[in-house]
């Protein structure tokens, strides 16, 4: 058969399918979904594959029936997301996000976030469920304690169980010492001058609803922290309390450069 036998605009909606299915694919296969979604969308991500993938494979039943004029401009519907999935992607920095924490308009993402990270109930600041719900299905005590000690070391990955942890058994916790890696989180109309947030951006559902969730950091040399660079902080909780609310705070007893901690965290996962 020719060329000119098949209906071409088939053949390119059903291409523009088989591309689109396979990069979703692609992402989910490298995790490269991460910096667009959380872990449970995953099986979305492949519902919409395979129903793109069927959509291509009925269009080869019509592939044989030319049409005397093809239209393929609706295509640019796929072709947008295509070309954007195409490109490099990497999860977002602070910086890169609508809010640059030194402003108004900070709030009240980041509070509402750190104060949901913080272990207080979500229906105090946005009306939401109580936020220690959502520890469900975590451990019971994350890996990373010790006992003997009184010594806490938060791993990359038990970033979030630990903040959980903490704040559903403050009284527990306090006056141990916590090693916590995060990128210093400063806004003068959020924090005193000698508090900084060891903070990590958390995603509920997608990229858009990112906010950063973390423990407040009490630091004398707290002006001298460059705003985002990624820090290990060394020191003791302590009961604190934020707007009335009881809150873990951490009393700093030493810092350090660190390496950016790759990714989100996913709260919700």
């Amino acid at each position: 058969m020719r060329f000119r036998d098949f209906d071409r605009q088939v053949l390119l909606e059903s291409l523009c399918s088989v591309v689109f299915a396979l990069l979703l694919i692609r992402l989910i296969r490298t995790g490269g979904y991460l910096s667009y979604v959380t872990p449970r969308m995953a099986l979305y991500l492949y519902f919409t594959a395979a129903v793109m993938l069927i959509w291509a494979a009925g269009g080869i039943l019509r592939l044989r029936r030319p049409r005397r004029r093809a239209r393929g401009a609706h295509c640019f519907v796929l072709a947008v997301p295509i070309l954007l999935l195409i490109l490099p992607h990497a999860p977002l920095s602070p910086a890169d996000l609508s809010w640059n924490y030194a402003g108004a308009n900070a709030l009240p993402s980041p509070v509402s976030g750190a104060s949901a990270a913080a272990g207080l109930p979500l229906d105090a600041v946005s009306g939401e469920a109580d936020y220690l719900a959502v520890s469900d299905g975590l451990p019971a005590v994350p890996p990373g304690a010790d006992e003997a000690t009184k010594c806490i070391t938060v791993a990359g990955d038990q970033f979030y169980p630990w903040l959980n942890e903490i704040s559903a058994n403050l009284d527990k916790y306090e006056g141990w010492q916590i090693y916590i890696t995060g990128f210093v989180l400063k806004d003068p109309e959020v924090f005193l001058e000698n508090e900084f947030m060891a903070a990590r951006l958390g995603m509920t559902c997608c990229a858009a609803d990112l906010v950063p969730y973390g423990l407040i950091c009490h630091y004398e040399e707290t002006p001298a922290l460059a705003a985002d660079t990624w820090v290990t902080v060394e020191g003791l909780i302590h009961a604190g309390e934020y707007d009335g609310w009881p809150e873990p705070q951490v009393i700093v007893t030493g810092i350090a450069a660190a390496e950016e901690e790759p990714g989100y965290i996913y709260p919700f996962g």
